[in-house]
């Protein structure tokens, strides 16, 4: 009753924390307010299988100070790593009583136990050793180390960061491409095998889930926003680049501009307004003054009305990424 309770009690914690982050998406914080706590863009859980006559794989968890003692995952097209060698892990050959270490989204089914879908899953990993780490690339690396390190440093969805050395070793997933440490680009997810002074020794690259990412930077007049790179100019040569418009605290992005440079089709209808779609497939389409955006699966909202000056249409840069599938790097 005891672990029931805890787990229902956890629940209803991440529960209250969606409908908080849901509510200050549509609503700007009063002034002199605290701001709404934030869910972990990543949660990690870990166990051993356990029978489970469902679908999906069943851990359970004896350490007291785990969140989640018990979950089921659904492995979906997740990659499965061997956490010895970096090599695919074949989930099929796992037996009750392995160890599993998988990192999710934050959103879980509300059942008992809870069930979760699975971005990576590690598996075999020494009883004395750690696991690798899953993170997601928020910047560039930086050319200089920063006060309180040694070494360059990314810096990671979720505020923190990853110090790398120039010995750090960069692999791929499933291919046989190169990866150097000027490849990683805002949005890449990675697998990062550590040192016991959390510097990376081995970096994996893993499969891309974004269209591609935006780059942005503040000016005292707009936002300049790049497609598909930054603003360095040895590296970023001829990378599109845009000027985005503060509104009302929101900065609005034009949306042929940001979704052609993504590789997307963008035409004017009479009835729908704007229409971006992909090798001929509608994604949105989206009338100015509106506070929706119609998709092939429904209406989606807006954070702020989609505008029209001087005969280009704007919407909400966070928006907009959502819809294109880009990663938002804010610089």
């Amino acid at each position: 009753m005891k672990k029931l309770l805890s787990v229902l009690l956890t629940l209803a914690a991440l529960s209250a924390a969606l409908c908080i982050t849901a509510a200050a998406a549509e609503t700007e914080t009063a002034p002199g307010a605290e701001e709404p706590e934030k869910l972990p863009p990543f949660v990690q859980v870990w166990g051993k299988v356990s029978p489970w006559e469902g679908k999906g794989i069943y851990l359970k968890n004896d350490d007291k100070d785990s969140h989640l003692s018990e979950v089921v995952i659904h492995p979906g097209d997740a990659p499965a790593v061997d956490g010895t060698t970096g090599l695919p892990l074949d989930l099929e050959k796992v037996k009750e009583g392995d160890a599993l270490y998988v990192w999710t989204g934050p959103a879980m089914a509300l059942s008992m136990p809870p069930q979760m879908s699975a971005l990576v899953i590690v598996g075999n990993v020494p009883a004395d050793a750690a696991a690798p780490e899953f993170c997601e690339i928020a910047q560039h690396v930086s050319k200089f180390a920063p006060e309180d390190k040694k070494n360059p440093v990314f810096s990671l969805t979720g505020g923190e960061t990853l110090e790398v050395t120039d010995k750090t070793v960069y692999t791929p997933w499933l291919t046989r491409q190169m990866v150097r440490m000027e490849d990683l680009n805002p949005g890449d997810r990675v697998l990062v095998w550590k040192d016991k002074n959390g510097v990376a020794e081995k970096v994996q690259l893993l499969p891309g889930v974004y269209q591609g990412y935006v780059s942005t930077f503040a000016t005292m007049h707009d936002v300049r926003i790049a497609v598909n790179g930054g603003f360095d100019a040895e590296r970023d040569q001829g990378v599109p680049q845009f000027s985005g418009q503060r509104k009302d605290g929101t900065v609005m992005a034009p949306i042929r501009g940001v979704a052609e440079a993504a590789g997307y089709e963008v035409r004017w209808d009479k009835t729908l307004g704007v229409v971006v779609s992909q090798n001929g497939e509608t994604v949105f389409s989206v009338q100015p003054g509106a506070e929706t955006v119609q998709t092939p699966e429904g209406e989606g909202y807006l954070s702020a009305a989609c505008l029209k000056e001087g005969g280009t249409t704007y919407l909400p840069l966070e928006d907009l990424c959502h819809w294109l599938n880009l990663y938002l790097s804010w610089g």
